[in-house]
């Protein structure tokens, strides 16, 4: 990998080396679940309490190989929003889109405890596809590999997809905002 494309995508890289070194760290453990929620996986009584920074956190931590390979993949084939966004912006969609898909979460369901990046992901790829039909071109391949793998995930037994939901509506907003910036 050159220098150049690092710097490119720093954001990108550095989410998944963050979420890399988190997972080494529970894999392990002995116990992935405490690990997990020592490490800022969501909690809903944490929240209730104060330790509202886990809504955010939430997306660097995942316990399954299963899980960051698909999140870190779907990441990895969105890096080119990066450049499309800027870092800046690139940064606010996923991040706002993780503590937007964790606050859907908090107040739509009774599920205590979930890991992931897929509310980030979820923001990115609609930002992608308000994106691409306004500017009439779609890289077919990245997004529809995303989208069917992060889509797949939603039926299966114990996903949180409220945090896909919330991740999609802020990351909607988010790319509303930034299109009326950019007319400006």
């Amino acid at each position: 990998m050159k220098a150049e494309e690092i710097r490119s995508f720093a954001i990108t890289y550095s989410v998944i080396l963050i979420c890399a070194i988190i997972f080494v760290i529970i894999t392990a453990s002995r116990d992935k679940g405490v690990t997990a929620l020592r490490l800022g996986a969501y909690d809903k009584v944490a929240i209730s309490h104060g330790q509202v920074w886990r809504l955010l956190t939430v997306g660097f931590v995942h316990i399954q190989v299963w899980h960051i390979a698909m999140n870190m993949y779907s990441l990895y084939n969105m890096r080119f929003m990066e450049a499309l966004l800027g870092p800046v912006w690139f940064a606010a969609i996923l991040f706002l889109s993780v503590v937007g898909g964790s606050v859907f979460e908090y107040f739509t369901s009774n599920v205590r405890f979930c890991v992931g990046l897929s509310g980030g992901l979820y923001g990115l790829i609609t930002s992608y596809f308000i994106i691409a039909a306004k500017l009439h071109v779609l890289n077919i391949r990245s997004f529809m590999v995303t989208l069917l793998m992060n889509l797949a995930i939603n039926f299966m037994p114990g996903i949180a997809w409220q945090a896909h939901a919330g991740g999609f509506a802020t990351g909607f907003i988010l790319t509303v905002i930034f299109l009326a910036m950019r007319a400006r």
